[in-house]
């Protein structure tokens, strides 16, 4: 069984035609799957987002979950933790996931089922040219969509660290790997990226990317488009804890050096100096850099200097 989770804020349209693509895409697939939709949209959005999947929930092919965080990180973790699937596929809430998408990724983990896999991404498509597209990566046609930074076409199956969604994962490495961890503590999860894909890789599990099948994305619309589009918003989305975020995700997969190194570039915006920074760090993620020194294989400095992984 596979599983559609859906993180959701401030969404209604789009998160409709997502729910149904990936409806669609279990039976052209033949695979029993489920849609979960976790929610932390404003009081009278969620009603909304409700009242236009009530088909679909009375079906029993959408699950709709209330998360009262507003932080849009703490709405994925949650979506992966209560996913009944086997496997788990990540999406933002405002794709269509693309014909025989799908099948890739499923065939994928069957040819690799004995090796130690953490996350698989999909090739993603922006829909239209927008200030986010021009940092996406994987994209389907390089040629048409410009030769934007970070914008490097996946040609064969190949490592790489990691690249945010679209992701399957297995639910049993999921719960393995601990989740998100401290990594939920940021407002979008986007920021603190080099760090989720470290994860895994501490532990002993590798990042792959495959070049077929798709996942078109439509947000964040173009200027032109956005007064004539109900477009989401982050609004309240814990934009606090960014700060917080980078220094817990440097203590807990680096240490106090690794922290310390990173802090001019990264933390100093957040926090008045880097003890303050490392304070907050351990308070907020003693107990995971803990359960991770009790686990890993190999140091964030060794990855660094050997990265085991293609880079794009």
């Amino acid at each position: 069984m596979v599983t559609v989770a859906l993180a959701s804020r401030n969404e209604v349209a789009m998160l409709v035609m997502t729910v149904i693509s990936s409806v669609e895409a279990f039976r052209a697939a033949g695979v029993p799957g489920e849609v979960l939709v976790v929610d932390n949209s404003d009081e009278a959005v969620h009603a909304a987002v409700r009242s236009a999947l009530s088909g679909q929930i009375k079906d029993g092919v959408v699950r709709l979950l209330r998360e009262e965080s507003p932080s849009i990180a703490v709405t994925t973790d949650r979506a992966h933790r209560e996913a009944r699937g086997e496997y788990v596929l990540y999406f933002d809430s405002h794709c269509l996931l693309g014909a025989g998408t799908l099948e890739k990724m499923l065939d994928f983990f069957a040819r690799h089922s004995g090796e130690r896999i953490g996350f698989l991404h999909a090739p993603i498509q922006w829909a239209h040219m927008s200030a986010s597209s021009r940092m996406t990566h994987f994209q389907v046609d390089r040629t048409r969509m410009g030769e934007w930074a970070g914008a490097k076409r996946v040609k064969e199956e190949q490592r790489v660290t990691w690249k945010g969604m679209p992701h399957m994962i297995r639910r049993e490495t999921y719960e393995k790997i601990g989740g998100l961890g401290c990594c939920a503590e940021h407002r979008l999860g986007w920021g603190i990226m080099r760090y989720l894909g470290m994860k895994p890789w501490l532990l002993g599990y590798e990042n792959w990317a495959i070049p077929e099948g798709v996942v078109y994305h439509f947000g964040e619309w173009p200027d032109e488009v956005k007064p004539f589009a109900q477009y989401r918003n982050y609004h309240k989305s814990g934009e606090e804890r960014v700060g917080s975020a980078l220094a817990v995700a440097a203590y807990v997969f680096g240490g106090e050096d690794f922290l310390r190194s990173e802090y001019e570039a990264q933390m100093k915006p957040f926090f008045p100096s880097v003890d303050a920074a490392l304070a907050a760090a351990k308070r907020l993620g003693e107990a995971e850099r803990q359960w991770m020194l009790s686990n890993q294989v190999c140091s964030i400095n060794q990855l660094f200097s050997n990265p085991p992984w293609n880079t794009l």
